[in-house]
Parts: C-alpha cells; sequence; structure tokens
C-alpha cells in the first residue's frame, strides 16, 4: 500500500511495479498521475485512518510505504501497528509530524536542536518572546515543505509571521524557537530496523528570508570529515530518540560553528528531488530502499564514497498567473550533464510565484566533476527556462 499519488510519490509506485508488486494506491480523487499506475485505488483523506486501515486488512497487504510528506505518517504509523508491519510506529510517527512533540523528545535525550516554545495565542507572544528572542524561527507545527515557516527579525513582523504559520498549520498550533545562525544543509538516513545504516549528507541551497525554502540540492556534502562525522552521530541520537524505523529518514540541519544542530527529523523520505541525488551518487534506487524497508529486506548500498557529483534545482515560477506555454531551450534538453528535466505544469494550470517546495513547476538534475560545478550547471539550465503566461 502506498499514500499518496503526485509527482513526489509516482517514483515509489513505478518501482513498485517494476518489483512485480501489486500496488494499492491511496489518494483523493485528482488528476494524480500515480492512480493510474496502480493495481487498486482507493480515494479517500490521508487522515481517515479508519477507512485505510480497513482497506489494509481486505487487501491483507505486506508493506505499506509513502515519500515527501509528513501528512500521512501518522496513518502510515497506526497500519503498521494494528497489522505488525515493518516501519515506525503510531506514536514515533506522531511525535515526527509534530515539530513541538519533536523538540521535545529531542531536547529529552540530549539531541542538540533549537530552543523553542509552543504558542498557540496571541496573548502568549509577548512570553514566547521573553524565552526566545530575536531573531526566530516561526512554524506551523504540523506542515511540511516549508510551508508556514518564517524568519522573524523585529517585534512588529511577529504578529503577521505567527498568523501565517498559524494558517499553514491543521491543528491551528505554532512554535517558536530561536533562530540558529550557521550552515544549513541535509541527510537521508537509512534506518534498518531501528539502526542507521548508512548516512547520506547533501548541501542545500534555500530562498532568502523569510521563507528560507530550499530551491536546490546536491552531493558530496562539503563538510569536513569531522564536521560529517559529528553529523552522523547527532542524526543517529535523533532517530533513536524519535524511535524511527525501517525507513529512509529525511533530516534538516544546521552548523553552528562545529557543531550540528538537528532542526527537523522525519520518518519518510525527503522530496524536491533528493532521492534521485542520493540514488545518483550512492549507486542504488533510493526508492526501492523505501520498498525493501517496508518489506522487511535488507537495502544494499555501494561504497558511497566514490559516487557521481550531482545536483537538482527546482524550475520556479517567477509569478503567480495561468500557464499558456513551459518553454524549454534545446541546449538544455540535449546538454549532456543532464540527467533529468521535469516539468509539472501544464497548460492551463494556475501556478504561484515560488515560495516553498509545493510551489515548483519542474526541475533539472545534472551531474558534474565537481560538486561546485554540478550546482552551478543546474542553476545555468533553470534559469533558462520561460515561462509564458496567458
Amino acid at each position: 500500500m502506498i499514500l499518496g499519488a503526485g509527482n513526489t510519490v509516482t517514483p515509489l509506485i513505478e518501482q513498485a511495479k517494476r518489483r512485480g508488486l501489486v500496488t494499492i494506491v491511496v489518494s483523493p480523487d485528482g488528476d494524480y498521475k500515480g492512480l493510474s499506475l496502480a493495481d487498486h485505488q482507493i480515494h479517500c483523506d490521508f487522515r481517515d485512518t479508519e477507512t485505510i486501515l480497513k482497506h489494509a486488512r481486505h487487501y491483507a497487504i505486506d508493506g505499506i510505504a509513502c515519500t515527501g510528506t509528513d501528512v500521512v505518517v501518522p496513518t502510515i504509523g497506526r497500519v503498521i501497528d494494528e497489522l505488525g508491519l515493518y516501519g515506525t510506529g503510531y506514536e514515533s510517527a506522531v511525535a515526527c509530524s509534530d515539530k513541538w512533540l519533536m523538540k521535545q523528545a529531542l531536547i529529552r535525550c540530549g539531541v542538540m536542536t533549537a530552543r523553542g516554545v509552543v504558542c498557540d495565542l496571541p496573548d502568549a507572544l509577548g512570553l514566547a518572546v521573553e524565552t526566545v528572542g530575536f531573531p526566530l524561527m516561526s512554524k506551523a507545527v504540523d506542515s511540511s515543505g516549508s510551508q508556514g515557516v518564517f524568519r522573524v527579525d523585529r517585534p512588529e513582523e511577529l504578529l503577521d509571521a505567527w498568523n501565517a504559520s498559524k494558517q499553514a498549520s491543521s491543528s491551528g498550533r505554532v512554535v517558536l524557537e530561536e533562530y540558529l545562525e550557521g550552515l544549513e544543509y541535509g541527510a537521508q538516513a537509512i534506518v534498518e530496523g531501528n539502526r542507521v545504516k548508512t548516512v547520506f549528507l547533501h548541501n542545500d541551497q534555500l530562498t532568502p528570508p523569510p521563507n528560507h525554502a530550499p530551491v536546490g540540492h546536491s552531493i558530496p556534502c562539503t563538510l569536513s570529515r569531522d564536521q560529517q562525522a559529528r553529523s552522523c552521530m547527532e542524526i543517529a541520537a535523533a532517530i533513536e530518540a524519535l524511535g524511527i524505523c525501517d525507513t529512509v529518514s529525511n533530516v534538516d540541519l544546521m552548523l553552528v560553528g562545529d557543531t550540528p544542530y538537528i532542526l527537523e527529523i522525519a520518518a519518510r523520505m525527503g522530496a524536491t528531488c533528493l532521492p534521485e541525488t542520493i540514488s545518483i551518487y550512492g549507486g542504488f534506487n533510493a526508492y526501492d530502499a523505501v520498498l525493501a524497508l517496508a518489506l522487511g529486506e535488507p537495502v544494499l548500498v555501494t561504497d558511497i564514497c566514490k559516487g557521481m557529483p550531482n545536483a537538482s534545482r527546482m524550475i520556479e515560477s517567477p509569478q503567480d498567473g495561468v500557464v499558456l506555454q513551459v518553454r524549454v531551450p534545446e541546449s538544455v534538453r540535449s546538454h549532456p550533464n543532464l540527467h533529468r528535466l521535469s516539468i509539472y505544469a501544464k497548460p492551463g494550470d494556475t501556478v504561484r510565484r515560488f515560495q516553498v517546495g509545493p510551489d515548483r513547476i519542474g526541475d533539472v538534475i545534472v551531474t558534474g566533476s565537481s560538486v561546485v560545478e554540478a550546482e552551478q550547471l543546474a542553476a545555468d539550465l533553470t534559469s533558462l527556462v520561460e515561462v509564458v503566461f496567458v
């Protein structure tokens, strides 16, 4: 059973089909590519746990998986617990999907993370600021894809940011946390059972404040060996603290001086080309790893120290509007270092000026002789793609 059928999840469904697995795809009804690939379709809200659990029992599923979104993780955890499947159970899944519960678990276990407080009412903002100070980050407790996350530098900006975070939260809850000044980067950790088998650290390219949304990723990571080793130790401690099992875990980190801090950690693999990025570098298929872990199978990964440098970059819309055409020059399509070009926006689609990951209208993945070369090429190629509006 796979939860989701959009652009992020379709490669997981495709890999399941290549494996010869029978796929039961759960998704709201709509124009989602992954639905057409499914052997069986279930149309319902991802939070409708009882309906999904009923179908999981009906089909006697052998595993359940997702990628790229947190909203489905608690439901998956419930199914795992009820049917005795491999993966992260409900209690841990809820903690991984709630930034406040996550922060509390990390702090209890001594994992390096930013100080913060939950702030559900505007009248409590003053007291929260006394605890956290400026600058700070305002975050929707239960959002993903950098939605509802804002940097706040001054008191007069706080209420608007808090309201925007609250609006992005399905529960209406907001966490205010200290702003960590440093280098933001990330990781995909392969967790077999409750043991971290391999960690792929990667560089992140971000939009400027106040959104801090990732627009690209690259690998190998440019941190020093010592910084990478300390990062891996902190990631392992965070995974143990939250009880994450049998999955590829997406981790956001900040290097402050030489100290790695865990910003957030998820019980699912990352989105925005991260599965492809680590697959190219690691010489394996990250989507297949997710399926293997969900079925209780071992994951085989080659020597990741000798991988191919590569970078991904999102294609952004410069404005809100209705798409007439997306023009991709032949020089982009035929570039020898282009690994993949994806255009998601179709003529007639309404798109938004890029602010967070789900706003992307496409992406490119390129390889290079070095990570710096790959990053520059990815930025150059995406800049050549033109969006024409009605």
